[in-house]
């Protein structure tokens, strides 16, 4: 196939969402407001200058469900993206390290866009209503469903309400919900996953301080900044399980040291550099095949 040809099909579905309707930049522009009034990480005009795309879902309070892409600059040139990979935060409203991180790594890729060589594709507050509708802030989603716990795992049937009952000793935190995938902001990701078809998935979390992986073995990482791989297992319901071993896609699972403490701005900037790493290095080089077709 001609290069013009190739570029063409590669640019043309980016290009088909790129008009941004009025009604979908006040819903960002609200969504941003919001955000920045209850994160201190976070600016209006950085959450803004992003240009954060909405969808036909929304969380159970009717609150957008926000994605970003990045494409590195080599894709619109010589070649194109290297991997797709997913970025998650925010699955867990009370863990506002997590959520901020996910909003200073896309201003980094923002400002640098020479930085990557992948195809990102970041849902950056999986669970606002657990951010935004709680003082303070909560795990679980505006039904009180852990929504970590609730991804259709092979064996969710099975074993989660089990798990919750005799594991957890019916922990509401980790409420798994009495079916799998019964939220909307659980559907959401997993129609993310299925559109996208992602090399790889980064779920970043707080706050055990370590680096966990599910997946296959050969994109197993070694450390991001100065955490360190210990696994944790995967439980019924969970991202890991669902994604990592049931669909054998690598999940990588940062956890900050604290939920509540930002790392330095120096630490931000290293970890990533070492994903970016980790993404190059492990991530086998798949096909560009954009997930809005």
């Amino acid at each position: 196939m001609k290069s013009w040809l190739l570029l063409t099909l590669f640019l043309f579905p980016l290009l088909a969402i790129s008009a941004e309707s009025t009604e979908d930049s006040q819903t960002a522009a609200k969504f941003c407001k919001e955000w920045s009034e209850r994160i201190k990480t976070i600016s209006e005009e950085g959450c803004l200058s992003l240009k954060l795309k909405t969808s036909a879902f929304e969380s159970i309070n009717g609150r957008p469900l926000v994605h970003k892409e990045f494409l590195p600059l080599n894709g619109f040139k010589d070649h194109l993206p290297q991997g797709k990979i997913l970025f998650i935060s925010g699955i867990h409203g009370d863990e506002y390290t997590a959520i901020s991180i996910g909003y200073l790594w896309m201003r980094l890729l923002q400002q640098h866009a020479d930085y990557t060589r992948h195809h990102w594709l970041f849902l950056p507050l999986a669970n606002p209503d657990g951010l935004f509708d709680f003082q303070p802030a909560i795990r679980m989603n505006a039904n009180q469903v852990d929504l970590n716990r609730n991804f259709p795992s092979s064996d969710w049937e099975e074993k989660s309400l089990r798990f919750w009952k005799q594991h957890y000793r019916k922990d509401p935190r980790r409420f798994p919900g009495n079916h799998p995938a019964t939220e909307p902001e659980t559907k959401w990701m997993l129609h993310m996953i299925e559109r996208f078809q992602p090399d790889a998935i980064i779920s970043v979390h707080a706050p055990y301080g370590l680096l966990d992986y599910d997946g296959p073995e050969h994109a197993q990482p070694d450390q991001v900044g100065n955490l360190k791989l210990k696994s944790l297992g995967t439980f019924p319901g969970s991202l890991g399980r669902y994604a990592g071993e049931d669909l054998n896609i690598p999940v990588m699972t940062v956890e900050l040291k604290s939920s509540r403490k930002m790392p330095r701005r120096s630490d931000v900037y290293s970890m990533w550099q070492d994903i970016e790493n980790w993404s190059q290095l492990k991530i086998n080089e798949r096909s560009h095949q954009d997930f809005w077709e």
